[in-house]
């Protein structure tokens, strides 16, 4: 099959896995098969695109998807009833409503170890597993490329991953991992 016919092969499966899962969403209690099967047609359109046309070819599947989920969820907006209650005042989740406190220390305290401590613990993953590359072989720019490349990828995955926990205890081991994988790269004296 030549490059075309595999990337019309990628969008139908693109469109076939959004399709799917629209369809598997909107029945009153989800289907974990329905489900798989959607996710699967869209690792097959990435697939497909990636064969066809290399980077270009998956950004072309992409947009398939994303325009059929972008007209879907647009005709349920538009097709659904008005809500019946009332919208709340409420910013984001920016301010309490009422007379709740604000819970400042709190708010803080989360900023400072999502927003800053996160950091350190993803260079802490970074430089394990540039520290790993060097192991493993790897040059030195190529480990460094690896390091530079990770941190922000583990950066945000930490911060989501302690976002979507709210045990302190939980988003302090979460950076105690990230800070300790960096500690045989100190001791061996492999540096960044």
């Amino acid at each position: 099959m030549n490059g075309d016919g595999v990337l019309l092969l990628g969008g139908l499966a693109a469109i076939g896995g959004v399709a799917l899962l629209r369809f598997s969403w909107s029945r009153r209690k989800r289907s974990h098969r329905l489900n798989l099967a959607g996710w699967s047609l869209l690792a097959l359109a990435v697939v497909a695109g990636a064969q066809a046309a290399g980077a270009w070819g998956v950004a072309i599947e992409a947009l398939v998807a994303m325009a059929l989920a972008f007209v879907l969820l647009a005709w349920a907006g538009w097709t659904s009833p008005p809500g019946v209650m009332k919208a709340s005042n409420r910013r984001a989740g920016m301010l309490p409503e009422g007379g709740a406190p604000l819970r400042l220390r709190r708010r803080l305290t989360t900023f400072a170890l999502v927003g800053l401590m996160a950091v350190f613990a993803a260079i802490g993953l970074a430089l394990g597993l540039r520290m790993l590359a060097l192991l493993g072989g790897a040059g030195e720019a190529d480990a460094n490329a690896l390091a530079l490349f990770t941190t922000p990828l583990a950066w945000s995955g930490l911060v989501f991953a302690m976002l979507m926990t709210g045990d302190r205890r939980r988003q302090l081991a979460m950076l105690a991992i990230g800070c300790l994988v960096a500690v045989p790269a100190f001791l061996t004296g492999v540096q960044a």
